[in-house]
C-alpha cells in the first residue's frame, strides 16, 4: 500500500465523518426550527388576543381620562364661581360694616367731645 492510497482512504474516512457530523447538526437544527415554529404559533395565538384586550383596555382608560378631564374642568368652573360669589359677599358685607364702624367711631368721638365740653363748663 502506498501513501497515496493511504491518504485517499484517510480523506474518505474524514469526509464520511464530516458528512455524518453535518447530517447530525442539520437534524438537530431541524428540530430546533420545528420547536421555534411551534413557539411562534403559540405566541401568535396567545399574544394577539392579549394585545387586542390591552388595546380595548387602553381605549376605556382614555375614555375615563377624558371624563375625568371634563369633571376637572367643571370643578374649576365651580371653584371660580364660588370664588366670585365669595368676593361679592365679602364686598357686600364688609362695606356696610366699615361704614358702621366709621359711623360708630364718629359718634363715639362726638359723644366724647360733648362730654368733655360739658365737663369743661361745669
Amino acid at each position: 500500500m502506498d501513501w497515496t492510497a493511504l491518504l485517499e482512504a484517510s480523506l474518505s474516512f474524514f469526509l464520511v465523518i464530516l458528512a455524518l457530523a453535518v447530517a447530525f447538526m442539520l437534524v438537530r437544527m431541524g428540530g430546533t426550527f420545528f420547536r421555534l415554529s411551534e413557539f411562534i404559533k403559540r405566541l401568535d395565538e396567545e399574544v394577539i388576543p392579549l394585545l387586542t384586550r390591552l388595546q380595548v383596555t387602553l381605549e376605556e382608560v382614555n375614555s375615563n381620562l377624558e371624563k375625568a378631564d371634563d369633571m376637572m374642568g367643571t370643578l374649576v368652573d365651580a371653584t371660580d364661581s364660588v370664588e366670585a360669589t365669595t368676593r361679592a359677599v365679602q364686598i357686600a358685607v364688609t362695606t356696610p360694616v366699615k361704614k358702621a364702624v366709621g359711623l360708630s367711631a364718629g359718634v363715639t368721638q362726638a359723644v366724647s367731645s360733648l362730654v368733655d365740653q360739658y365737663r369743661g363748663r361745669g
